[in-house]
C-alpha cells in the first residue's frame, strides 16, 4: 500500500461485466465470467419458450460496438425483472434479460432477442482488455443499486442514493455529504475530471472546491504524458 501514489476512478455505465470483460479469461476455473454455454429463455407471444445462448462475431464494426439497439430497460422495474425473471421465486437467477428486452415500449426499431446476450471479445476492446489484465480486475462487482444512473453515481459519491430509484423527480442540488469532504478531513487531495457536465457538480458539499474540477481532455493527458516522461 505504501506504494500506491494515486488512485484513479474511472466511472464508465450502461455495461454489464460480462459483456465486457466476460471473455477475458475463458479457460480458467478462477475467473468469474462466461463459458460460453449460458443463455436465457424467451417466453414468446405464442407460449414457446426459446432458450437465447450468449454469443459474439469477433468484429469489430459500428455495428457490433452498438449493440445492443434499442437499449435494455434501465428502470427498477426492468432490472428487478431481469435478475429475478419473468416469473420470479425469489431468487435472483439472472435469466430475465430477454424477456424483460422483448417487452420495452416501442422504440422505432424491434428489438432482437439476441442483441441482450451479445458480448464482446478482448480483441474487439483492446484498452479495456489490457488494463484489466496488467492491473486486476473484478469479476464480482456490482452497481449499487439496480436502478438508473444517478442512484448509482450517487453512492459512488456518497455512499446512498438518496433514497431514489431513477433519473426522474431527483432533487438537484443533493445535500448528501461526500468522499470528497471524508478526504479533505483526512489531508487527502482530489480531483474531478469531466468532459462536459460534471454530475458531482450536483452535490452542495463540493461546492468550495470548484478548483478541484477539471477538463479532462487538457489536464488528464497532459499529467499522465509528464507523469511518463518523468
Amino acid at each position: 500500500m505504501a506504494r500506491i501514489e494515486h488512485v484513479v476512478v474511472l466511472m464508465l455505465e450502461n455495461r454489464s461485466f460480462d459483456c465486457m470483460l466476460g471473455g477475458l479469461y475463458p479457460n480458467r476455473t478462477d475467473f468469474d465470467g462466461l463459458r460460453g454455454n449460458e443463455s436465457n429463455p424467451w417466453h414468446r407471444d405464442d407460449g414457446i419458450v426459446e432458450q437465447i445462448p450468449v454469443w459474439t462475431t469477433g468484429a469489430q464494426t459500428p455495428e457490433e460496438a452498438t449493440i445492443p439497439d434499442p437499449d435494455p430497460g434501465e428502470l427498477f422495474e426492468d432490472m428487478s425483472m431481469q435478475i429475478y425473471g419473468l416469473h420470479p421465486d425469489g431468487t435472483p437467477r439472472m435469466n430475465g434479460f430477454v424477456d424483460n428486452y422483448m417487452r420495452q415500449p416501442p422504440n422505432g426499431k424491434p428489438p432482437e432477442p439476441r442483441a441482450v446476450m451479445h458480448y464482446f471479445v478482448p480483441e474487439q476492446l483492446p484498452v479495456l482488455s489490457t488494463l484489466a489484465r496488467s492491473f486486476g480486475v473484478s469479476d464480482c462487482w456490482f452497481a449499487s443499486a439496480p436502478c438508473e444512473t444517478w442512484p448509482n453515481r450517487l453512492f459512488a459519491h456518497t455512499g446512498q442514493s438518496g433514497g431514489q430509484l431513477d433519473n426522474t423527480a431527483i432533487p438537484r442540488p443533493f445535500f448528501l455529504p461526500t468522499v470528497f469532504r471524508r478526504l479533505e478531513t483526512h489531508g487527502r487531495t482530489w480531483k474531478v475530471y469531466f468532459h462536459d457536465v460534471p454530475q458531482t457538480a450536483a452535490l452542495a458539499d463540493v461546492w468550495p472546491y470548484s478548483n478541484a474540477f477539471s477538463l479532462f481532455r487538457s489536464r488528464v493527458l497532459s499529467r499522465c504524458r509528464k507523469r511518463h516522461a518523468a
